[in-house]
């Protein structure tokens, strides 16, 4: 759709891990396109969203959760947000209602303060209800930060959510759509099918082996009713292998499922879904393996 009246906004969505971006990107979007587990540090890609009503389209950036990098893996992962801050038109800095600004929010907020249009979204506004002196403690600590303004939000409330949108109109300008009024994501089902089961598998394993996994799919399939995925998902210990494939390999039967159903509903499609755990080691220090994966 183009037309002279239509207005678009780049928006990047920053903040430390488990802040709360991918629940935030989803709600907004009404679909899940971003992984979301109780484990920080968990979205490795920059993932794009597209939120389209009326004649405004939204083209929002989810980046992973950034920190002060122990390895290659994690330097790359802050590249990833670092870069997007001089190409958009408003970067959305989230930081949970609950928490106060920690030395991984000063950092984020040291490679913001040349940034013009940056606006505070203090998220997990539901948690504090009961607390509103820690509402007024975080907006409070949040005002320093020359921010254009400070808002909270819960994706509880579907109110405080239309209102962030309402805030981001604010920053649109005329210009032609970027994507067709039905898209919500630049990525591909391939794409999307591989972090369904990194989703699955890292819900369900101890707290060590998360940032130890990735998923390469081997073979995959679509016609209008179908997907074939037979994936692997590498860890970087004999050990973690164990754990993932459990006792008479119940853990990978169980992820398995998981995905299986997730991905079916999803993409609306019947899904056939055959999974087998690898080992590769210091796949996170590997330059060849990180570019495999899209770094």
């Amino acid at each position: 759709m183009t037309s002279n009246q239509n207005k678009i906004c780049f928006v990047t969505i920053v903040g430390r891990p488990n802040a709360g971006k991918s629940s935030l990107l989803n709600t907004i979007l009404g679909y899940n396109l971003s992984i979301v587990t109780p484990v920080a540090q968990t979205t490795r890609n920059q993932i794009t969203g597209v939120y389209t009503e009326g004649n405004l389209q939204i083209i929002f950036i989810d980046t992973p959760g950034i920190h002060k990098p122990k390895s290659l893996f994690g330097e790359h992962l802050n590249k990833e947000a670092f870069d997007t801050f001089s190409s958009v038109d408003l970067v959305l800095f989230l930081s949970p209602a609950d928490e106060e600004v920690l030395k991984g929010d000063l950092f984020i907020l040291e490679k913001l303060k040349n940034v013009k249009n940056k606006v505070a979204v203090i998220t997990k506004l539901d948690k504090v209800n009961s607390r509103p002196q820690l509402l007024k403690d975080k907006v409070n600590s949040l005002m320093e930060h020359d921010f254009k303004e400070i808002v909270a939000t819960s994706i509880e409330n579907e109110e405080s959510i239309d209102s962030l949108v309402q805030l981001i109109e604010k920053y649109s300008y005329p210009g032609d759509f970027q994507y067709a009024e039905d898209d919500v994501t630049d990525k591909s089902v391939l794409f999307i099918t591989k972090e369904i089961i990194r989703e699955c598998a890292i819900n369900n394993l101890s707290d060590e082996l998360p940032h130890s996994i990735y998923v390469e799919i081997e073979n995959f399939e679509e016609d209008e009713n179908f997907l074939l995925v037979e994936g692997i998902i590498y860890v970087t210990k004999d050990s973690q292998k164990g754990m993932l494939i459990g006792k008479n390999a119940s853990m990978i039967k169980k992820i398995g499922q998981l995905a299986r159903n997730k991905i079916s509903s999803q993409f609306e499609k019947r899904v056939n879904l055959f999974l087998k755990v690898k080992v590769s080691k210091n796949w996170q220090k590997d330059p060849k393996i990180l570019k495999k994966i899209g770094y």
